[in-house]
């Protein structure tokens, strides 16, 4: 499926014109807006691609029905035929690949075409180049230097196929790995047959070029963007050179052309791309097609364009419809990629170890009474990187868990960093670290503290010590479990509650969460420290890793599970290297426990016989040193950046036992049931220090929290933002919409007219994707569509999609029918860009507002659309500060024949929530929460103006909701935040 950034909009694919625009190009050709290609790649210019796609359309006879084209439809079906012939030239003609096009039309020429799967869903457009080696390749990523290695890609669709070649093209634009996927239609990639083809710009001003291909021998089955790594090349051909074997890092002939090198470090600027060998030479000159540092640096980033050769045809991937129609699809959950917008972090440096990797920003996260707690070595908390609107706050933070503000009641202090935290049942907040005073008071490696204020909770009184060598007592570790506060770390004995003479627990032990009174009897006695510790919560055991070897006299190496009731050890053999220094992230997921450590390990075993599942080797870069989970989904996180090889055992040779390589930036995600890595998780982060994730988090709503040494995230938007010290990612949308109901189909002079009833969607809008027979022919954001006429018996479905790629199951069978006798024309009550009587105040209108009979009289009035943060606004609504939550509107209009109106269409739009009354009764709520609604309600998500307005929303009142005469909509219209950056609002009817 695709992903939020991958789906095709209703009305719109970025970077094209609406429908029925003046610009948009006429039905049933391919646009041709892109700029003249090279002619070394035997493309044809844009004048002589018009010229040959015109006469290949009139030979097609896909005309005929130019004058057919629905409003709400983005592209046509061609009218008559049952199957259209899959020509790519439209919608509903895309074809399975570009080879088809090829081969049922062999002079179509190289241009952008629709494509369609049924992995894709609905056809988007792609470009094809249709010329060299027999044609048939798709275009699946273009540019010079710097590359994108996330599974994201980079750009979107409309930017891949837009400019293809030159000047325009050097920034790469990369298709996802979910979209080269569905293109694929789930064909593994090492069994393409003509592999991966690069076409690669051979000197500095791109007059010369180089064909390469190569197919690999280790496994591939999706696609990656992360080639600087050790996936085997099977076979090679670069320029007149061919041979077999080498990585894709590294491979070909010699050291200057007939190479390719993806070697990405500080000799190649640290700028991802297809290089050409050490030898080779290029200009750090903005117009050279060959790119490098410097005019003497080694392996030259050349302007490259990446094809794949998918061959399937349309009659091999689709099978018809059964009449109960398809079933629904939805997304496996994870955390998304994207990171959500920066609010707050923290900054600076504290009275930490001196070490790169101990010593971080972030390293705890706790949540309780809807805060998160973040702890770390941090000094400051702070909105911006240069310090916008800093505090002075060291070490231990919170923060609103919905929000991400920063809670300023909360203050203690801490003479150096906190390295645990776990909130007690009771709310109280428990930390660990290296810290020696809290709040003014001696207090060593452990304290309880209030959690609304900071203050040291005096009734907990444990105090633990270390009587090794260095004497210094540190707590790393500490979880909450049937009453008992489990403590992990360096230390000996412990005090405290009820107890006044030191209990011996070394490493490792538990005290009540009530008053720290330690369990004497429960004694863990490692030989080593304890890094991170686990208490399961069927409350049967309790997993610690660390630097130890054995837990009392029962070997223990590198990592524990240990009863709850007598710390008796139960036998686990953790088939580490022997040069493993420790193990340092333990988490039990269901019926699975992960570790991970030293030597670039991540295991996961079996919980009922504690016998391996899984392996994971990161390379390069360094261990694993977090674990967390949402329950379904595992997190681990790392100071790597480069590739996680699943199925490998040991580092540094990872051998060529394993399954898969993945690309991971300081942490990535596991599916918990299979071990497998969740590949749609693929974060793009930076960090000041490269020291990767040092704590993970899965809060209460579904965010997980990434800490470490964070400097940089990437969002949705593609735009890079500041992230102090931790990130957040929301979790992805895996609920796909309800059903449409109610499928109709009716033949008229105009076509068939599909009506039905609508969808509705946890998260916001959604589109209705046609299918007639066994593809998807049309998409449309409103409930009917008429499309040309098809024969006799045509079968039509519907379903609803997301904006992320989640589909409902579709409507069953809808059998085209006889014609229907001529509709009522339809009459516009409330117009688009109509003035509205409009509060924007402080002051709330009284209740009532909503009345067909409330005055108001005194409001303001002004043309729609109404808002801010659109560029497209009839009204800008202004207030003194702070700013309203809710504006207020109402707009009368005259019904003269209340029984002419069977139902009346409203369109609006929900930036961010809404409600709408039409003569004092409710009839749609978008974004707003169940309940009664004040003039305080937050709409429950945020939705940016320009969502708003492609993905439109509608509701159809019947009309027996209005009268003869005057009647009354009003609208509330409801900001997520307040310093929400859009606010808008605008409204139809339309009767039926």
């Amino acid at each position: 499926m695709l992903s939020a950034s991958e789906f095709v909009p209703v009305t719109r694919i970025a970077g094209d014109h609406p429908v029925n625009s003046p610009q948009s190009p006429r039905r049933g050709l391919p646009t041709h807006s892109s700029p003249r290609v090279d002619p070394s790649n035997g493309q044809r210019s844009s004048s002589r691609l018009v010229g040959a796609r015109r006469s290949m359309a009139r030979r097609l006879g896909i005309l005929a029905a130019a004058g057919l084209v629905a409003a709400s439809l983005l592209t046509p079906v061609s009218a008559g035929a049952a199957v259209a012939s899959p020509d790519g030239l439209s919608q509903a003609t895309a074809a399975a690949s570009c080879w088809e096009i090829k081969q049922l039309t062999p002079a179509a020429p190289s241009g952008v075409y629709w494509l369609n799967t049924p992995k894709l869903g609905s056809a988007a457009q792609f470009h094809c180049d249709q010329d060299t080696d027999g044609g048939g390749w798709v275009l699946v990523g273009r540019g010079r230097d710097g590359w994108s290695e996330a599974n994201e890609g980079q750009g979107t669709t409309a930017e891949v196929r837009g400019s293809v070649t030159g000047q325009a093209a050097f920034a790469p634009r990369q298709l996802s790995t979910g979209v080269i996927g569905a293109l694929l239609n789930g064909q593994p990639v090492k069994s393409l047959p003509d592999g991966i083809r690069l076409r690669r710009a051979a000197n500095l001003d791109g007059t010369a070029w180089q064909e390469s291909r190569f197919t690999f021998s280790s496994p591939r089955d999706e696609w990656s963007w992360m080639f600087n790594n050790e996936q085997r090349v099977a076979v090679w051909r670069i320029g007149s050179s061919s041979g077999s074997g080498g990585q894709t890092s590294a491979f070909g002939a010699g050291n200057q052309l007939d190479r390719i090198e993806t070697v990405t470090g500080a000799n190649q600027g640290w700028k991802a791309g297809f290089g050409y060998g050490t030898g080779a030479r290029g200009s750090a000159d903005p117009a050279s097609y060959m790119w490098a540092p410097s005019s003497t640096a080694g392996n030259p980033r050349p302007f490259t364009q990446v094809y794949l050769r998918p061959q399937m045809m349309s009659s091999t991937i689709y099978s018809a419809i059964p009449d109960t129609g398809t079933a629904k699809s939805e997304k496996p959950g994870s955390a998304e990629s994207f990171a959500l917008p920066t609010g707050w972090g923290v900054s600076g440096l504290g009275a930490g170890p001196n070490t790169v990797e101990g010593s971080v920003e972030v390293s705890a996260f706790a949540e309780g009474n809807g805060v998160v707690y973040v702890g770390g070595n941090f000094l400051t908390v702070q909105k911006t990187a240069a310090g916008g609107s800093q505090v002075a706050q060291s070490y231990l933070a919170a923060f609103d868990v919905r929000t991400g503000e920063f809670i300023t009641s909360f203050r203690p202090t801490f003479d150096k960093q906190i390295k645990a935290l776990a909130v007690l049942p009771d709310g109280r907040v428990a930390a660990g670290g290296f810290f020696t005073q809290v709040n003014g008071a001696p207090r060593a490696g452990l304290v309880v503290l209030n959690p609304t204020t900071g203050a040291t909770d005096t009734t907990f009184t444990t105090t633990i010590t270390n009587s090794l060598s260095g004497g210094v007592p540190i707590v790393r570790a500490l979880d909450v479990q049937d009453s008992w506060l489990y403590v992990g770390g360096t230390f000996t004995h412990m005090t405290g509650g009820s107890v006044t003479s030191p209990v011996y627990v070394r490493a490792g032990g538990r005290v009540s969460v009530t008053n720290g009174t330690p369990d004497r009897t429960w004694n863990p006695e490692f030989n080593g420290s304890v890094i991170a510790l686990d208490a399961s919560p069927k409350k049967d055991r309790v997993y610690f890793a660390g630097y130890f070897t054995a837990s009392k006299t029962t070997p223990a190496d590198k990592g524990a599970a240990l009863s709850a009731v007598d710390t008796s050890v139960i036998p686990w053999t953790i088939d580490h290297s022997s040069t493993a220094n420790y193990q340092q992230a333990v988490k039990e997921v269901g019926e699975k426990v992960w570790i991970g450590g030293s030597e670039h390990n991540l295991y996961s075993y079996d919980r009922a016989g504690m016998t391996e599942t899984s392996t994971n080797i990161g390379k390069s870069g360094g261990d694993f040193q977090a674990i967390s989970s949402d329950g379904t989904t595992v997190y681990a996180g790392c100071h790597c950046f480069y590739t996680n090889y699943s199925g490998a055992r040991r580092w540094p040779s990872i051998g060529t036992d394993w399954t898969q390589a993945t690309k991971i930036s300081s942490a990535g995600a596991w599916d918990n049931a299979t071990g497998k890595p969740a590949t749609q998780f693929s974060p793009i982060v930076s960090q000041r220090a490269g020291a990767g994730a040092w704590a993970l988090f899965n809060d209460s709503t579904g965010v997980t929290w990434f800490g470490g040494d964070y400097s940089a995230s990437v969002r949705s938007t593609l735009a890079k933002q500041w992230s102090g010290g931790f990130v957040r990612f929301a979790h992805n949308d895996t609920q796909a919409p309800s059903t449409p109901s109610g499928l109709s189909v009716t033949p008229s002079s105009t076509g068939d007219v599909l009506k039905w009833t609508g969808s509705t969607d946890n998260r916001g809008a959604v589109s209705y994707q046609v299918l007639r027979h066994d593809r998807v022919v049309a998409t449309t954001g409103a409930g009917t569509v008429t499309l040309p006429a098809a024969d006799a018996g045509t079968k039509y479905f519907v379903r609803a999609a997301d904006g992320t790629g989640n589909w409902s199951a579709s409507t069953p069978a809808a059998v085209v029918a006889a014609p229907a006798e001529p509709q009522p024309e339809q009459v516009t009550f409330v117009n688009t860009g109509a003035t509205w009587a409009y509060s924007f105040s402080q002051t709330a209108p009284p209740a009532g507002w909503q009345a067909p009979g409330y005055d108001a009289s005194t409001w303001s009035t002004g043309a729609a659309p109404l808002g801010w943060g659109h560029a497209q606004l009839g009204t800008t609504l202004t207030s003194p500060e702070p700013r309203p939550l809710t504006s207020f509107y109402r707009k009368s209009f005259n019904v003269a024949d209340v029984t002419k109106v069977a139902m009346m269409t409203l369109t609006t739009r929900a930036d961010d929530g809404i409600v709408v009354y039409v003569n004092g009764v409710e009839v749609l709520r978008r974004n707003i929460n169940a309940g009664a609604v004040t003039s305080t309600t937050y709409a429950n998500m945020a939705v940016s103006a320009t969502s708003a307005v492609a993905n439109p929303v509608t509701v159809s009142v019947p009309g027996s909701a209005f009268t003869t005469g005057a009647n009354v909509i009003a609208v509330e219209v409801h900001s997520n935040y307040r310093s929400t950056p859009s606010h808008s609002f605008e409204l139809s009817a339309v009767s039926q």
